[in-house]
C-alpha cells in the first residue's frame, strides 16, 4: 500500500470516527436528527418504489381462486384506471369453452367491463357505473369485489353462439350505486340507450375497488352486457379469468391468443387497471423527493456541526494536514452520515412496507401490494450514498473558509 493511499484511508477512517465520536458525545443531536432524515428519505423512497413495482406487475380484475388472467397486450400507455376503449379479446365463448375442457382447470370466464348510465325508472335517479360482466359461476365467487354467485348460473341468453335466449337481465348492484338510485332487492333499473329491463338480484356487501378508491359498479350475465354496449357481434371481453391449482397450465394459457399476455396471482390485483405510466411517475417522483428531502438535511446539519467544530478542523490544519487531506476528512463524514442514515432507512422502509401491505389488505382486500425484490435495498441504500456526495459541497464550502488562526486564538 503506497504512502498516498494510507493518507486516504486514514483520513477517512478519522471522518468516520468523528461521526460514530460525535453519536456517543455529550450532545449527539444535530449528528442524530441529520441521521434520521436520511433514514426517513430513504424509507419514503423504499415504500413507494415498492408500491410502484407492485402497481407495475400486473393488472387484472380481482376474483377469488383466480390464479390467471389472458389479458391484451398493449403497447400504449393509458392514464386511467378504469379503461373504456383498447384493445379486446374476441370468440371469448368458444375459447372458454375449449379452456373448460381441460380438466385441469376448475373455472373460466371472460369479464367485460364496459361503462353505463343506469337509471331507477321510479325515481328518475340517474348514476354512472362500471358494468362487470361475467359467466355466471355455479358456487359463491367473487369478481372485481363483487359477489356473482347471485346470478342465475344458467345463463340462458347465450344460446349455443346465439344471443336470442331467455333475458334474464339480472345484476348485482354495489351498496353506493343501490343508495344513489334507491335500489332495493327485486327493484327495476334501465341503462341508457336501451329497452331491456334490469332486474337487482342482489345488493352486493362492499364497493368495488380501482386502485385506491371504490367505483359504482354492477355485475350481470356476460352475454347480456355485450349485447347491450356492441360487444357481441365479434364475441368480445377485456380479459378471461382462470381459477386452476395446477401451474402447468400456464404454457397452455400463452398460446390460447396470439399477441395476449398471462398475467399470474403475484400480479396487482385491481378493477382492470390499465398500463399505466402511473407507477414510473411514482418512482420517479419517489426518488426526486427522498433526493431533495435528503440532500437539504445532511446538507444543512453537516453545516452546523462544521460550524459548531471549526476549532477541530483548525487543529488539524494545525498539526499538518493538508487542504485535500481536510477536505476526506469532511467527505467522509458526509458519506457516512448518509451511509448510517441509508441502513437505518433500508429497515425502517421494509418494516413499513409490511405495514402498507397488512393495511392495504384489509382496507381493500389487495394482498402484498408493494413488492419487496433483493435488488431494492441495495437500489434504497445507493441512494442514501448519492445523497452524501451531493450534500458535501456546502460543508466542503465551509471548511474551505475556515480561517485556522482566527479559530485558534478565538
Amino acid at each position: 500500500m503506497t504512502s498516498s493511499v494510507r493518507r486516504l484511508v486514514a483520513a477517512c477512517g478519522l471522518g468516520v470516527r468523528r461521526v460514530i465520536g460525535r453519536l456517543r458525545g455529550a450532545a449527539p443531536g444535530r449528528m442524530g436528527v441529520c441521521i434520521a432524515g436520511v433514514a426517513v428519505a430513504v424509507a419514503l423512497l423504499f415504500v413507494v418504489t415498492g408500491i410502484s413495482l407492485g402497481l407495475a406487475a400486473g393488472a387484472t380484475v380481482e376474483s377469488e381462486d383466480i390464479d390467471y388472467w389472458i389479458v391484451p397486450d398493449e403497447g400504449g400507455a393509458g392514464s386511467v384506471p378504469l379503461e373504456a376503449e383498447g384493445a379486446r379479446l374476441s370468440e371469448v365463448h368458444d375459447v372458454t369453452r375449449r379452456l373448460r375442457e381441460d380438466d385441469r382447470i376448475d373455472y373460466v370466464s371472460p369479464v367485460a367491463l364496459r361503462p353505463l348510465r343506469l337509471e331507477n325508472p321510479e325515481t328518475g335517479n340517474r348514476t354512472y357505473v362500471i358494468a362487470v360482466g361475467v359467466i355466471p359461476p355455479d358456487r359463491p365467487r367473487r369478481v372485481a369485489d363483487m359477489d356473482v354467485s347471485a346470478l342465475d348460473p344458467e345463463y340462458a341468453y347465450y344460446d349455443d353462439g346465439t344471443y336470442d335466449g331467455e333475458w334474464s337481465g339480472e345484476i348485482v348492484v354495489s351498496p353506493g350505486v343501490a343508495a344513489d338510485l334507491g335500489l332495493e332487492r327485486g327493484d327495476t333499473a334501465r341503462a341508457a340507450r336501451s329497452d331491456r329491463p334490469l332486474t337487482v338480484a342482489a345488493v352486493n356487501d362492499r364497493e368495488m375497488a380501482a386502485g385506491f378508491g371504490e367505483v359504482p359498479a354492477i355485475a350481470m350475465p356476460l352475454a347480456e352486457l355485450q349485447s347491450m354496449t356492441g360487444l357481441a357481434e365479434a364475441d368480445e371481453a377485456d380479459q378471461i379469468l382462470v381459477g386452476t391449482t395446477d401451474p402447468s397450465v400456464e404454457s397452455a394459457l400463452e398460446s390460447v391468443y396470439p399477441g395476449t399476455d398471462v398475467v399470474s396471482r403475484t400480479g396487482i390485483a385491481g378493477a382492470e387497471a390499465t398500463p399505466t405510466n402511473l407507477p414510473l411517475a411514482m418512482a420517479l417522483a419517489a426518488a426526486l423527493v427522498a433526493g431533495g428531502i435528503g440532500i437539504a438535511f445532511v446538507a444543512t446539519m453537516m453545516g452546523l456541526e462544521l460550524t459548531a467544530g471549526r476549532r477541530e478542523l483548525a487543529v488539524l490544519d494545525a498539526v499538518g494536514f493538508s487542504r485535500r487531506t481536510r477536505a476526506l476528512v469532511v467527505v467522509s463524514e458526509t458519506i457516512t452520515v448518509a451511509v448510517l442514515g441509508g441502513i437505518a432507512g433500508v429497515v425502517l422502509g421494509a418494516i413499513a412496507t409490511v405495514g402498507t401491505n397488512a393495511g392495504i389488505a384489509a382496507a381493500i382486500g389487495v394482498t402484498a401490494l408493494a413488492e419487496t425484490p433483493p435488488w431494492l435495498a441495495a437500489y434504497a441504500f445507493g441512494a442514501a450514498v448519492v445523497v452524501g456526495l451531493c450534500a458535501a459541497p456546502y460543508p466542503l464550502y465551509l471548511a474551505a473558509n475556515t480561517d485556522t488562526l482566527e479559530e485558534l486564538t478565538r
